[in-house]
């Protein structure tokens, strides 16, 4: 049965795919005509929306380094970039997608009673995957109040 799993991952997808949003728009919405030099702005104490990004790398490597066992990603999840470039910003935007979609695929060989199982510091894996939701939503609307900042409105 994957009834529960199958709607938990039209969940994500929205809140992550060009053209969908769950609530307002969807993080590749938001990041689809930023330009590296807006991607690098920042305002005192805030973090830039290539932070951002890369911390939204983070979060979904994370949980994909549990479900493949493999090592956790380092800490440095909020990093600032040192080649800032357009094609840098490029290949930082397509690692988000290309997580995203490996997210996606290990979650296509997983089962409703998988969303149930313990599976680290932030419970189940259901819990989990709200979490990601959550995570994108939260961080899509970041990226427009920072866009809002430098007068640009989506």
């Amino acid at each position: 049965m994957r009834d529960r799993l199958e709607r938990i991952i039209k969940y994500i997808n929205d809140a992550f795919q060009k053209d969908k949003g769950l609530w307002s728009h969807s993080v590749m919405d938001v990041l689809e005509n930023v330009t590296s030099k807006e991607a690098v702005f920042k305002k005192e104490n805030t973090h830039s929306i290539w932070e951002i990004t890369n911390h939204l790398i983070f979060g979904k490597e994370y949980l994909l380094s549990i479900l493949e066992e493999k090592d956790l990603p380092s800490e440095d999840d909020f990093k600032t970039p040192t080649d800032t470039s357009k094609e840098a910003w490029k290949n930082t935007v397509k690692r988000l997608e290309d997580t995203h979609n490996k997210l996606i695929e290990i979650l296509k060989t997983k089962n409703d009673d998988d969303l149930d199982k313990n599976i680290g510091e932030y419970g189940t894996l259901e819990d989990n995957l709200y979490g990601i939701i959550s995570h994108d939503c939260y961080h899509a609307g970041q990226i427009v109040f920072i866009l809002q900042l430098m007068g640009i409105e989506l």
